[in-house]
């Protein structure tokens, strides 16, 4: 009692100029630092004195720290602000830039996705919930989610990549325990369109496929978008000719590659089967054994069969042991080492190098190969990088497939496109050399600006190209097997049908068909190659499925398609004009025929050309 008598007592604070101190406002209050003097009325306040002493002076440095942010927050609260932003600015994830074509249409681009999960903690009732979600959520597995709304979990995810509309109607559903996550999310808005080019990224947004790879860290800064160089309306007709062939013809798969001549720039890249971005985890191929993540002209390595054969003659006449009008003996089949090189509806009399092209003869290819060297014709394809994987952005471009050793029986069957294999993108890009008079470009996914000069390495002399490439032009022209030609668009080109090895053996009617052509013949600007895997032949074909009856007439196809959306002027409305411009050059000759491919196998190990 005599406790609570003690602090009943009246307590007294005054100052000497008993006045009351003001409120503070933005500044210190004036009397913040006053010292207080405790009056007691019984004079027996030493003890307590000291104490509200202390309490005083804690309260006074209170005081004085409030009002010192206040006079900073009204003197520098702009500054303050912008500090605040800054560093706010600064940890906030940075979104995934976009992909564009060359004019700008979106390809990939970073959206904002809603995710809905569970807190098991504020859940009532684990099946009603689960019943509820399911009424909007209609793919949910109600007795797992129940399962997994009644454990001791404090986060259960339940959906993602929600739209708007699906997230309002799961927050209508007043749902206990059920919460939102706003999270980045990739969308890829052609869908299928130049699938293996823009590629995809995974979980956590980083590329794993195509150009989000290839370009991930460029992307993943946030930055300006990355502009890749094909064109979206070249590329949706290459995909859509592309995709009615290969069904025409029962295919197991089917490619393009579009590169223009002079800046290696890709205009358009197809791979089929292939997928949509969006869903690329769910890929499928009913009907096929190709991967639809797999793209071929990148990834793949083929032996491509007779389209080697004008590249063998230009590394015959760039090396100076060959002539155009020499002649090698295909008279009878070539034997050697055991082995038997033999022709398809052979002409069985000497053929002139420039002949040996048109009638797509194994044997006089073999014979001038023996006459090139080895060296010679190795040199040549090393130069155009065919014994390397292509110099592209993508990662996972293949490297060839090339013989141990390169003896003679090698040398002579590598100048019809056996017994090694390449990429199709590798095989585009040195007929681009060819086509830009000797000089190889490479390839790439980045436009190049108009009037830019992009550097180049010579690889053969301009006259060279243009006697191989005049050649080409008379193959098409003369053709009877599916013509490539183009109302003032003439085309330049050569097929090649070969047989795929399987298990180390090559399969009679397993045939990958490949068709290389240059547009316009006198004025290059574009390389394409068309390949199908497998075809089967039609009613249409005669019973035929080589590449001069599938791969030439859609590449024709192609571009006839493509005329009106590339850059190119039509003026040669005649295509015989000029193949006889083209005939003035050689000794003049029969008219020629370029006769159906059919694969011929080389006797006893090494499969022969299907021309």
């Amino acid at each position: 009692m005599k406790f609570l008598r003690r602090f009943s007592r009246r307590v007294r604070v005054s100052d000497d100029r008993r006045a009351t101190p003001p409120a503070p406002v933005e500044s210190a209050p004036a009397r913040a630092m006053q010292r207080l003097r405790i009056e007691n009325r019984s004079n027996k306040a030493g003890r307590r004195r000291s104490r509200l002493s202390v309490i005083g002076l804690v309260l006074s440095v209170g005081f004085v720290v409030s009002a010192g942010r206040a006079v900073q927050v009204a003197a520098f609260g702009a500054f303050a602000d912008d500090e605040a932003e800054t560093v706010i600015a600064e940890a906030a994830p940075v979104r995934r830039a976009s992909i564009l074509d060359r004019d700008g249409e979106i390809l990939a681009a970073t959206l904002d996705f809603h995710s809905v999960y569970a807190d098991p903690l504020y859940v009532w009732d684990a099946e009603e919930v689960a019943r509820q979600l399911a009424t909007v959520l209609t793919d949910i597995d109600v007795e797992r989610l129940t399962r997994r709304l009644s454990s001791n979990s404090r986060y259960v995810p339940i959906a993602d990549g929600l739209s708007p509309r699906v997230r309002q109607a799961i927050h209508l559903l007043g749902l206990p325990g059920i919460f939102f996550e706003v999270e980045p999310g990739r969308i890829y808005p052609k869908q299928r369109v130049a699938a293996h080019l823009v590629g995809y990224v995974d979980g956590q947004m980083h590329g794993a496929a195509g150009a989000e790879y290839a370009f991930d860290a460029e992307l993943a800064e946030g930055g300006r978008p990355v502009t890749l160089s094909i064109d979206l309306t070249a590329q949706y007709r290459v995909e859509s000719v592309l995709r009615e062939r290969m069904a025409a013809h029962q295919a197991a798969g089917a490619s393009a590659v579009l590169m223009r001549v002079g800046t290696g720039e890709i205009i358009a890249m197809a791979s089929l089967p292939d997928y949509d971005p969006n869903r690329f985890a769910e890929a499928t191929a009913p009907g096929s054994d190709i991967d639809p993540l797999f793209n071929q002209p990148v990834n793949g390595v083929y032996e491509l069969g007779s389209v080697f054969k004008p590249l063998a003659l230009a590394a015959g006449l760039e090396a100076g042991s060959v002539h155009m009008d020499d002649v090698f003996d295909a008279s009878t089949p070539v034997r050697i080492g055991g082995h038997v090189i033999r022709d398809y509806r052979g002409e069985n009399r000497p053929l002139t190098a420039r002949e040996m092209v048109l009638y797509s003869s194994n044997i006089a290819a073999s014979r001038m190969a023996d006459t090139i060297g080895a060296d010679d014709l190795t040199g040549f394809y090393s130069d155009l990088r065919l014994f390397e994987a292509p110099p592209i952005e993508l990662a996972g471009a293949a490297s060839p497939n090339l013989p141990r050793r390169w003896g003679r029986i090698q040398t002579m069957t590598a100048s019809y496109g056996h017994g090694f294999q390449v990429s199709p993108l590798a095989l585009a890009s040195a007929y681009a050399a060819l086509a830009n008079g000797g000089v190889y470009t490479p390839p790439t996914l980045r436009p190049v600006a108009p009037g830019e000069t992009v550097a180049g390495v010579p690889v053969m002399s301009p006259n060279v190209a243009a006697q191989v490439l005049g050649v080409m032009r008379e193959y098409v022209a003369r053709s009877q097997t599916g013509s490539a030609d183009v109302d003032g668009l003439a085309v330049a080109g050569k097929t090649g049908t070969a047989e795929r090895v399987i298990n180390g053996a090559y399969v009679e009617g397993n045939t990958f068909n490949t068709f290389v052509a240059i547009f316009p013949f006198d004025d290059p600007q574009y390389v394409l190659t068309v390949s199908m895997d497998r075809p089967h032949p039609t009613a249409e074909t005669h019973g035929f499925s080589t590449a001069g009856w599938t791969s030439m007439p859609a590449a024709g196809e192609i571009i006839r398609s493509l005329a009106g959306v590339l850059d190119i002027d039509r003026h040669d409305a005649d295509p015989e004009a000029q193949v006889s411009v083209v005939a003035e050059l050689f000794a003049p000759r029969p008219r020629l025929v370029a006769p159906s491919e059919e694969p011929v196998a080389l006797e006893d190990a090494v499969s022969e050309d299907p021309q």
